[in-house]
């Protein structure tokens, strides 16, 4: 084991000379092959590098447009949106004019209606009476009642006719 600490002249001198020819031989051999590798290697690390950053700045961009196109957009639409509102909201109060304005025509409709109806109504009730009157007559004709008795009668006809209708008035 003392050998291994102490070295002997020859064997290092052999091993450095091994060494030195062995540097020579990966130089003029290996060592040019090898650092046109690395260069190599290193120019297409660094293409790659520029490549990827060129990408991401493009891929940054065409982001950025899309955000700027995705809110202009969002921006369209809601005023179209808002558009639509307004213009629901115009036809919702058309729709609700003219159906007021058709229900005041139906309703003037209907109570012009139902005023022919009641007038109708009182002209027949009139001549009910005026029928019941006549009838009335012929029966107290038929019993040849007095005088004084067609008299009274009259009389009380008149003046209930008075009360119904005092535009018709009638001086004895």
């Amino acid at each position: 084991m003392e050998a291994l600490i102490r070295p002997e002249f020859g064997l290092m001198f052999w091993t450095i000379t091994c060494f030195v020819l062995l540097v020579l031989m990966l130089s003029k051999t290996a060592w040019g092959p090898l650092m046109q590798a690395v260069n190599e290697r290193e120019r297409a690390i660094k293409h790659d590098r520029h490549t990827a950053e060129t990408a991401r700045a493009e891929a940054e961009k065409i982001k950025s447009e899309l955000e700027t196109r995705l809110a202009e957009l969002k921006a369209e639409i809601r005023s179209r949106l808002d558009e639509a509102r307004v213009s629901a909201e115009k036809e919702k109060d058309i729709l609700i004019e003219e159906a007021r304005k058709s229900a005041a025509i139906i309703v003037e409709s209907s109570r012009r209606e139902i005023e022919a109806q009641k007038l109708e109504a009182a002209r027949d009730l009139r001549n009910k009476v005026a029928e019941l009157s006549v009838l009335a007559a012929e029966r107290i004709m038929i019993k040849q009642l007095d005088h004084r008795a067609n008299t009274d009668l009259a009389s009380k006809y008149l003046a209930e006719l008075e009360k119904e209708r005092p535009d018709l008035k009638m001086e004895c």
